[in-house]
């Protein structure tokens, strides 16, 4: 006989979670059945390769700021979730000429593709409709499976580019990364980490800068006003639209950090050549 921790056996009961989620994923109704699934469950030290990626590219995009943040907290306060990475080649079409793409058929997409496939914001593309909508009826079924068991989940875009960046789930062209957990009331929305390291201006200004549009009044009046205070309409602070040559210098070096942190977490580049270089 023994006596558990609550709080410690829940979190290790969430990698039983990803599985089910995982299971349920696999089991969704989709609408072709030609989806090419590929999961995996990424767990402990192999996270802090994508833990890493993501401090790098949050030194210029609040959005990547916020979920890197959570995550190393997370791991230093030993409540690192698992993660179910879901991904699939979304270009390669399941049907024939449907036009859902805006190509009359399927030979003139997959001939654009073939010279196109370029990389998006953490995607490769154009995709499949059907493809897509695929996707997202698994991503779904795995969420609700994660609600159902009452865990702490919310999908991220972030975790999925950066799995992609590293080459995980080869030959996927989108990616999506489920955490399960931490154990707790709301980990990935309240983001109470973001209080440890970002005081309130700052959070402040994150949020705003990462979702400008849910902070705006009225802009039809064409001098749109940002509330970025609670009495914002005294003093009204005016959105303006302008060239930041300084922050486009600091992405350009941020990427190419990101680029070389890649290269390196990939086995591609050691740090002797990066020393010589």
């Amino acid at each position: 006989m023994a006596v558990y921790d609550g709080y410690e056996a829940a979190n290790q009961h969430l990698l039983e979670v990803a599985k089910a989620c995982a299971a349920a994923a696999a089991k969704a109704p989709l609408l072709t059945g030609k989806l090419g699934l590929r999961m995996e469950i990424v767990t402990g030290e192999d996270l802090e390769p994508m833990i890493e990626v993501l401090e790098t590219l949050g030194k210029t995009s609040a959005f990547q700021l916020h979920d890197a943040t959570a995550f190393r907290s997370y791991k230093e306060e030993g409540i690192l979730p698992p993660i179910l990475l879901l991904g699939a080649d979304l270009t390669q079409p399941p049907m024939w000429n449907c036009g859902g793409c805006g190509f009359p058929t399927c030979g003139e997409y997959l001939e654009y593709v073939s010279r196109n496939k370029s990389v998006g914001i953490g995607a490769y593309g154009p995709s499949c409709l059907w493809k897509v909508i695929d996707f997202g009826i698994a991503c779904d079924y795995a969420c609700a499976c994660a609600a159902q068991h009452k865990a702490e989940a919310r999908i991220l875009f972030s975790v999925g580019a950066v799995s992609l960046f590293l080459n995980r789930l080869e030959g996927c062209s989108f990616i999506l990364g489920l955490p399960i957990g931490p154990v707790g009331q709301n980990r990935w929305f309240d983001r109470l980490p973001w209080t440890k390291v970002l005081g309130y201006e700052q959070r402040m200004m994150t949020q705003l800068a990462g979702a400008p549009n849910l902070f705006m009044a009225f802009s039809g009046g064409g001098k749109p006003i940002l509330k970025t205070k609670p009495r914002w309409w005294e003093d009204p602070t005016f959105m303006k639209v302008e060239t930041d040559e300084e922050f486009i210098a600091a992405e350009a070096e941020g990427q190419a950090e990101v680029y070389e942190k890649i290269m390196k977490l990939a086995g591609v580049l050691d740090d002797d050549e990066d020393d010589d270089s």
